[in-house]
Order: C-alpha cells, then structure tokens, then sequence
C-alpha cells in the first residue's frame, strides 16, 4: 500500500460514516463516496459513477461524527490517494482516500416536495 497525489472531489456520501476502530484515543471513521464524472463528446452525453472509501483519521474523524451526514449529502473531500495494488471484478484499480479535510457544500440541486 502507498499514498498517491493529492485529491480533491465533490462527491455525494454513498455511506453512513461510521466508527470503525478506536485506538489509543485514535478514532478511524470510514464511509463511501460515488463522484459523477459527466462529460460532452461529439454530442454525445456520458456519465460515470465510481466510488471511493473515505477514512478519515484523529481530528478530521471526530469532526465527520459531529456533522451527521446523511447518504447523499453533498460535501468536498480533500486528501491524498491510498493505492493498495487490488482490482474489482471489472479490473479497475482500487482507490481509497485518507481524508485530511471535508466541508459540507450546499445542494444546489435540492428539490422539496409538497405532500398533499
């Protein structure tokens, strides 16, 4: 396992954060993210969904715990990639992501409904 480059993405919470391990006063929180990519070419619209594991570590963890997100809660990660040399059943490289800050983005696309 070795760290990559630095991250940064808009991403929807595809997990409840959750408590994973606790040691020595060392709280480790992980959860997932899906990141859309969409793009235009020739005409044509694509989309693609992939999804990350998110930990977070100490401070940024504690603070993950006391913000209450919610599956698809709109935030901005930053960290760095952990490559850990695995592949899924389609062959694509496992990416996780050691979180060292995350902010809640306001959902420009929210939509309310009127229960009648």
């Amino acid at each position: 396992m070795r760290l990559g480059g630095q991250v940064e993405f808009e991403a929807r919470i595809g997990s409840v954060p959750e408590l994973v391990n606790e040691m020595c006063g060392h709280k480790l929180v992980r959860f997932i993210i899906a990141v859309v990519n969409r793009r235009i070419d020739n005409n044509r619209y694509s989309q693609q969904t992939r999804w990350y594991t998110v930990n977070t570590l100490g401070d940024t963890a504690e603070m993950i715990l006391e913000l209450d997100l919610r599956i698809c809660d709109n935030i901005l990660v930053s960290g760095r990639w952990v490559i850990d040399g695995t592949s899924d059943v389609h062959g694509n490289d496992r990416y996780e992501i050691i979180a060292e800050e995350i902010s809640k983005v306001k959902d420009c696309c929210a939509r309310s409904y009127e229960v009648a």
